[in-house]
């Protein structure tokens, strides 16, 4: 299942619209970023109280959670280690992060370190920020919904990557290529699926990109719509 429709991603200060050149873009955004927040809660509140009779939201567990499973996945990619990434991650993903593992090197070790998370406004001086939570009972499936939330998740990581020797009775030695240092800022979407009643663990859906003001056009955000009508446009759009 996709990312649910409608999902807005607020960017970061930089990237909004100028306030000075494109007003009338930076209230949209600004409105859309008041009203989708409003839905979402209303989302949840729903979700929650009256689809499935559960009060129990975990707002406070989601950045723990956001937290645990990012390190997790890039801990285990750099290990190769499918098996742990079939746990904690959406079968799209895994699928991608399998097939570029299958294609390193045998004797190529990468070696990954989460050196820090930058507490800095664009995340509330936490690293972690939820930019969105939202939840969708699905009507044709009894007992089924669907949870996702969207984190940005701002870091610092290091990688780099070793050789080892490939010759039998060779001298121990290995070739180290320089480490690389970067400062990252992430949105990644946890998604938690109820299925028949049963409640699946948090996985990581994969990485998106915040909205964009060329998004505003699209159906998705447009004003005055049901949600039956955005649906229909949707449809058409892809129908083209």
């Amino acid at each position: 299942m996709g990312l649910l429709l409608g999902t807005f991603i607020r960017p970061v200060w930089s990237a909004m619209p100028s306030m000075l050149k494109q007003p009338k873009e930076r209230l949209q955004m600004e409105w859309l970023w008041v009203k989708e927040s409003l839905k979402n809660l209303a989302m949840g509140i729903k979700y929650h109280w009256f689809d499935f009779k559960d009060s129990s939201f975990g707002f406070r567990e989601r950045r723990q959670i956001a937290r645990s499973l990012h390190e997790k996945m890039y801990t285990a990619f750099a290990r190769g280690d499918i098996n742990t990434l079939k746990k904690i991650c959406c079968t799209g993903l895994v699928n991608d992060l399998a097939a570029r593992i299958q294609q390193r090197r045998k004797d190529e070790k990468i070696i990954w370190t989460l050196d820090k998370y930058h507490r800095g406004p664009s995340t509330y001086f936490t690293g972690v920020r939820i930019m969105a939570d939202r939840a969708a009972a699905i009507p044709e499936v009894p007992g089924t919904g669907i949870r996702q939330v969207v984190v940005r998740i701002t870091s610092r990581q290091s990688k780099g990557r070793t050789k080892q020797p490939s010759t039998k009775g060779s001298p121990a030695e290995s070739e180290n290529s320089p480490t690389a240092t970067q400062d990252c800022t992430e949105h990644i979407v946890l998604q938690r699926q109820r299925v028949f009643g049963q409640e699946e663990p948090w996985r990581i859906w994969g990485h998106v990109t915040p909205t964009t003001v060329e998004d505003l056009d699209d159906p998705a955000f447009a004003a005055g719509l049901s949600v039956a009508e955005r649906f229909e446009a949707m449809r058409n759009l892809a129908g083209r």
